[in-house]
């Protein structure tokens, strides 16, 4: 397994958040867990870069949608280069823990458990749910009546264009950890595993997606007339839903099992016995 020496000291680190201290975690443990605290790392940072790159690429030929024949630039959205800079850094990280989860499922082999992954219900919750129905459903209603009841169109379907990118990422970063198959070798690292999961899941944020169209309401103002309101509320209400499904998941988080995650701390030394300095006193 390729994990790097600054990997097995942060590994350690996540270890240390959930209740879990030693010096050096397992090899297994080292390769999952130490690019989940710090994934920008070499030497996948060149390809997180081009990742990224791409993703702004992209960007800038959505802009260019703008010269396309009755459209006015000025119309499209201001927000659609956050997204695209989300688009860029969500793949770059999740790029980085895909890889290094392969790295540790080929290096397993034969020693890893047969256990069915879990289902999709047990790895999130309704709060998580509700901000991503709102994120895009409700971006969707939104974004669909400022098309047909207003004059704003274009700035209706170049959010909606954005937005159906957001979930269509989306998608694919939960699908990728629901459908991620257990990689683990004994029950500390099969509990582990399934915490993974629940927290991959949250940090695939779709209520992330929700926030840039506040660039707008801030900067542009470029949404019709009465609208701000709504999208305003629209961004807290999936901010808000997510923040309480987290808070929730973190205060009924369940302790890691017993067991061997890794080399421990060495015994802390025990101080030496006072001595009393005082003179003797004289025999009554």
């Amino acid at each position: 397994m390729a994990s790097t020496r600054g990997e097995t000291a942060q590994a350690a680190v996540w270890l240390g958040r959930h209740g879990v201290r030693v010096q050096a975690p397992t090899r297994l443990l080292a390769t999952r867990l130490g690019v989940r605290v710090t994934p920008w790392r070499r030497p996948m940072i060149l390809w997180q870069a081009a990742i990224y790159v791409a993703a702004l690429a992209c960007g800038i030929g959505y802009q260019c949608l703008q010269y396309l024949p009755g459209v006015r630039g000025v119309e499209m959205t201001e927000s659609k280069i956050l997204y695209f800079i989300l688009f860029g850094l969500q793949g770059a990280i999740w790029f980085a823990l895909r890889r290094r989860d392969r790295q540790a499922a080929a290096a397993l082999g034969g020693r890893a458990l047969d256990r069915p992954r879990p289902p999709w219900r047990a790895v999130t919750d309704g709060w998580y749910l509700a901000s991503a129905v709102v994120t895009f459903a409700g971006g969707a209603a939104l974004g669909l009546t400022m098309y047909f009841a207003t004059g704003y169109r274009t700035y209706a379907w170049s959010w909606l264009g954005v937005l159906g990118l957001s979930a269509v990422v989306f998608v694919a970063a939960f699908a990728g950890v629901v459908r991620r198959p257990v990689i683990a070798e004994d029950e500390p690292s099969l509990a582990i595993d399934a915490l993974l999961r629940t927290e991959d899941l949250y940090a695939a944020s779709p209520s992330m997606y929700a926030f840039p169209i506040l660039l707008d309401l801030l900067t542009t103002h470029r949404q019709p007339p009465g609208f701000a309101p709504w999208l305003a509320g629209y961004a807290a209400l999936a901010i808000a839903l997510q923040a309480v499904g987290a808070i929730i998941h973190r205060r009924r988080r369940t302790a890691l099992p017993d067991g061997d995650y890794g080399r421990p701390l060495p015994a802390p030394l025990h101080a030496p016995a006072a001595v009393n300095w005082s003179p003797p006193q004289a025999p009554r």
